[in-house]
């Protein structure tokens, strides 16, 4: 090698190295959309966007058989032609031809030979330069078809090899929702029967076939959606991230994926990555030898390989300091790793679940933890709701954790009267599920003898359990049940209705120690929209009314109109459907429910703001 191959060398590998973790990070991306999809069409429409994203084209198509043999078109971006109802017949020979091939340039004698007439109508129809084979166990299931690069240059190697890989993830993700596989007649009968019966049949329904989600105590619409997402990602391979506050069941969560995985008979290990020591924490993951540090006087396994074959869940993933992140992504990575003061090479298989109460994306960017790791664990993050986004299931987790301590207390039954329930909704729960938790213990004490909750052994226990602060349902707290709404709107127009401002002023002001019962973009996004229902009802259904009382400053009228559009669109494209109109709003807090039937009652009439 010549001195000035020489000097070239570490900027090829430099230059190939990013190219493959670019690759890397585009993958996981794919992979995390896709897992979201729910039916066919969704996932064709995702891997095609996300093909054109990726590979800097201009168009996308894909094709799915279908029973009578014909591939029709589920998909297309920027092909002005294609619509639904088109498909394309692809003959035996060519069908041969592009599974060989895998992945193909329509130009060429190859593919003129290998596609005869479909070629032409490929590139004139559909914009096609390149396409890939989407396979099954029955052969050919689909094709994706990929239109010019909007850019000159670049290896045209390296774009087929990310197209490759892209393709296989859509292998699957087609695959699950096939047509020509089908459910069996009692699966298809069961979910016939999920189509048809409202959200608490729903989730009765999805327990009896996922014994493990009984733990998941609660019949709300924010739950079931937690639980579709548990029980998609849970037969997959790919690491889960699991966000939300303290106390909301992160680790209930875990669990239930382990089991209802085909680990779900193998070991189940939890590190909390916040009560370790620092110091210790490295020996806790990946195990020491006898000598390896002061006080290490015989060899431990960690929690790595422990959970071998099994599941490893990382609580509090963001408190693991930063020179030991580097490790976990190597060992993520390479699937093996050496205990501390060892020399020697363990290799494990281990899934992999992370859950934090922080914003990780924060957290990069403040470099505080680290990017590719992010990347890596943000395959497929399922949130997990606080309580008080989902108050209707605060009266059966109360007699959920009641029950619990009857058990153990030796009473027979409670009788909690119906002004405890209504009082304790009135409450933020900062503490979430646990908050509630500890509250019920107390209240099983202080009732034990009568068997009877009252609000007056309700105000004993919380004096007790909080002698600084005023029962939230005696007088007039922060933001009480029925007002939240109100709460939120006034913050919202403090920040021009810019919600990602507004949740930024609002974490500061708790952090500050003022007293503040939400915080996260999301949630002030679902009572912002509960208020627009509000004020649609309350002024007959006319968007504009609606969005200048909402607004309160003409100033402001062109960032609320958008909102109040898009809310009365959903509601007209749901056509007085109530369960299409509770699926489009899931998400919405409790006690807007008469509103959003009245609003989509009017919805027929709504006029269009100019």
């Amino acid at each position: 090698m010549s001195p000035r191959e020489g000097l070239n060398q570490p900027v090829e590998s430099r230059d190939e190295s990013q190219r493959r973790a670019s690759e890397l990070a585009t993958l996981y991306e794919v992979a995390r959309t896709l897992l979201g999809a729910r039916t066919q069409a969704q996932v064709a429409a995702r891997i095609v966007l996300s093909g054109m994203g990726a590979l800097g084209v201009r168009s996308g198509a894909a094709f799915v058989v279908d029973e009578r043999g014909r591939y029709e078109l589920l998909f297309a971006s920027g092909i002005d032609e294609a619509g639904p109802g088109d498909w394309i017949a692809v003959p035996a020979a060519t069908r041969e031809w592009i599974l060989r091939e895998g992945i193909f340039s329509l130009f060429g004698p190859a593919a003129a030979r290998g596609l005869g007439p479909l070629r032409d109508l490929l590139v004139e129809r559909y914009d096609a330069v390149c396409g890939s084979a989407v396979v099954d166990s029955h052969g050919l299931s689909g094709l994706l078809l990929f239109g010019p690069r909007l850019l000159p240059g670049g290896e045209d190697e390296g774009l087929f090899g990310l197209l490759e890989s892209m393709t296989a993830l859509a292998s699957q993700a087609l695959g699950a929702h096939s047509a020509r596989a089908g459910p069996k007649p009692e699966a298809a009968r069961s979910m016939a029967r999920r189509r048809t019966t409202g959200p608490a049949r729903t989730l009765d329904d999805l327990r009896q076939q996922c014994p493990a989600l009984r733990t998941m105590v609660g019949e709300s619409e924010s739950l079931l959606e937690t639980c579709q997402d548990l029980v998609a990602v849970a037969r997959t391979r790919f690491p889960v991230l699991l966000t939300g506050e303290s106390g909301v069941g992160k680790e209930l969560a875990a669990r239930a994926i382990h089991e209802l995985s085909e680990r779900g008979e193998a070991p189940f290990e939890v590190a909390d990555c916040a009560s370790i020591p620092r110091e210790l924490i490295e020996s806790e993951l990946f195990g020491h030898v006898r000598g390896a540090f002061t006080g290490a006087h015989r060899d431990r396994r960690g929690a790595f390989e422990l959970a071998h074959r099994g599941t490893l869940f990382l609580d509090e993933i963001g408190e693991m300091p930063l020179q030991l992140q580097t490790r976990l992504l190597r060992v993520l990575q390479e699937s093996r790793f050496r205990r501390v003061g060892d020399e020697s090479l363990i290799e494990v298989d281990v899934r992999v679940i992370a859950a934090t109460n922080r914003d990780l994306r924060a957290e990069v960017t403040h470099r505080r933890f680290r990017e590719d790791l992010y990347y890596r664990l943000n395959v497929f993050a399922v949130p997990i709701p606080p309580l008080r986004e989902r108050l209707e299931d605060l009266e059966p987790l109360i007699r959920h954790f009641m029950g619990r301590q009857a058990r153990e207390l030796d009473v027979d039954d409670w009788l909690i009267d119906a002004e405890v329930i209504q009082a304790l909704q009135r409450h933020a729960w900062p503490g979430n599920i646990r908050e509630l938790a500890n509250l019920c213990a107390g209240l099983a004490v202080r009732a034990r003898a009568t068997e009877h909750v009252t609000v007056a052994e309700l105000e004993q226990v919380w004096r007790r359990q909080h002698p600084d602060e005023h029962p939230p349902w005696d007088g007039d707290p922060v933001a009480p049940r029925g007002r939240l709404g109100d709460w939120v709107l006034d913050h919202v127009r403090a920040a021009r209705f810019n919600l990602i401002e507004a949740a930024r002023l609002l974490k500061r002001r708790k952090r500050a120690g003022q007293k503040v019962p939400l915080t996260e973009r999301s949630a002030l996004s679902y009572y912002l929209t509960g208020e627009i229902l509000r004020a649609l009802v309350e002024s007959d259904g006319d968007p504009y009314a609606a969005a200048r009382t909402l607004a309160g400053d003409d100033e402001l009228m062109p960032r609320v109109a958008g909102r109040v559009r898009k809310v009365c669109d959903t509601l007209r494209d749901a056509r007085g459907d109530p369960s299409v109109v509770r699926r489009h709003f899931a998400k919405l807090p409790a006690g807007y429910e008469t509103l959003l039937s009245r609003a989509a009652a009017l919805s027929g009439g709504a006029r269009r703001s100019e």
